[in-house]
């Protein structure tokens, strides 16, 4: 069968492209797809370096400053998820001729030696990488989701470790009740579905926007309710400003708490006294003012819940 790459150099490259595009996502995504197995053969060392960096924090204790300590180990996170994604994003060409990962992947196959070819039209290849690199692209977002999604968790298991707490004797982790979805975590550790015994559900999120609805399910009638967002530290790209009002008005009525980087709420707060003077405006004024409240009482620093996990679960 002749290669349609070298097409891409004529005048109909742009309807071919489109075809070519489809073919490519199928063998570039999903769960056995080509960035799927790069992703794999990697994945011990990225999440051995996580670890490395999570047991280099476990000897911090210093509760007063671990804002501080949490922005930093978030930022360490981020470094090393980056230098992942970096490595397939920039690097992805002579991985498409890896054998083992492009078995039972004709298109990637044929791109490899299309690539290869000191024949082909220069033109031809680079719509080819465009659109290889369009499609990593794709794959990496979805991606890199997963992991702020891991490493918003594993920022709340060094919080709980360096207020002295450990998993399955303190609290319990990924909590199945009788309905809606998993709790990220629970206080005290009881068994599943005793939801009776939960003081504290705790629902997690890496970055917090209209999304922050998603937590709903997590969190059960009777225990309090808790969720960790990391707005505003310097990993996450979303600030507490991003929070739609729909979502304080509903967590404010649901007395859902928030923990959160400190120096962001204190900026959060300042934020919101400072566009409450400027206005003349009274249901705006009224609109910030209830904001603002349910930041300074219903939001706890990174510090502040540490420390109170650690009295009434340690």
């Amino acid at each position: 069968m002749s290669s349609p790459f070298p097409d891409l150099a004529g005048p109909n490259w742009q309807n071919l492209i489109d075809q070519l595009y489809l073919k490519l996502k199928a063998e570039m995504q999903g769960n056995d797809g080509f960035v799927r197995r790069v992703k794999v053969a990697r994945e011990a060392q990225r999440k051995a370096d996580i670890q490395n960096a999570i047991s280099q924090f476990r000897g911090i204790n210093n509760l007063t400053q671990l804002d501080v300590t949490i922005d930093q180990l978030a930022d360490k996170f981020l470094s090393i998820n980056n230098s992942y994604s970096q490595e397939l994003y920039y690097d992805h060409i002579p991985a498409l001729g890896d054998a083992g990962l492009n078995a039972g992947k004709p298109e990637i196959s044929q791109i490899s030696r299309f690539l290869a070819d000191p024949q082909a039209s220069e033109a031809a290849k680079d719509r080819v990488r465009a659109l290889v690199a369009r499609v990593i692209n794709e794959s990496l977002s979805q991606a890199n989701k997963s992991n702020a999604g891991e490493a918003g968790e594993n920022l709340v298991r060094a919080i709980l470790s360096a207020a002295g707490l450990e998993k399955d004797k303190h609290y319990r982790e990924q909590y199945k009740s009788k309905s809606g979805s998993d709790t990220d975590f629970v206080f005290p550790c009881v068994p599943d579905q005793q939801d009776q015994k939960v003081e504290l559900f705790m629902a997690v999120q890496m970055s917090s926007n209209d999304r922050a609805r998603l937590t709903a399910s997590e969190l059960k009638i009777g225990g309090k309710p808790f969720v960790f967002s990391g707005n505003g530290l310097k990993a996450s790209k979303k600030k507490l400003k991003d929070i739609g009002a729909q979502i304080v008005e509903s967590q404010k009525a649901n007395k859902v708490n928030l923990v959160c980087y400190g120096p962001e709420l204190k900026r959060e707060v300042d934020r919101l006294k400072k566009a409450e003077k400027a206005t003349a405006n009274d249901a705006k004024k009224k609109e910030l003012s209830e904001r603002r409240d349910y930041f300074e009482n219903y939001t706890w620093t990174i510090a502040d819940f540490a420390e109170h996990v650690k009295k009434r679960f340690s």
